[in-house]
């Protein structure tokens, strides 16, 4: 139905109350698909399906990518987040996203 989720990092975490797309850091010799996938089931208790490859954001000595996925199936359950929404694409940029985020997040809006 065309919304994205974005998730508001808890407040006690580094850019508390920020908004963000959800995800996480990679195991070791884990492909960014498979992270993605595993992120969001530990972090919101969701399944996806990765769609594609969607860019990334690099703020050194951090690089983020960024994946399409689509939602399958779970109750979203916040374990790290204060808080979740699904937002149309165009209102993204009315939530204080992360400054990479709002790359992305501006990226978005073409599709």
């Amino acid at each position: 139905d065309g919304l994205v989720l974005i998730a508001q990092r808890h407040r006690n975490d580094t850019h508390g109350w920020k908004w963000e797309f959800p995800g996480g850091t990679l195991n070791r010799d884990e492909s960014g698909e498979d992270g993605i996938v595993r992120e969001l089931l530990e972090e919101l208790n969701i399944r996806v399906e990765v769609v594609r490859y969607f860019g990334y954001y690099t703020e050194p000595p951090i690089r983020v990518q960024y994946y399409l996925v689509k939602y399958i199936s779970g109750d979203i359950r916040l374990v790290e987040h204060e808080q979740v929404a699904w937002v149309a694409k165009d209102k993204l940029q009315e939530y204080d996203l992360l400054s990479g985020d709002r790359i992305i997040a501006d990226k978005l809006r073409s599709l």
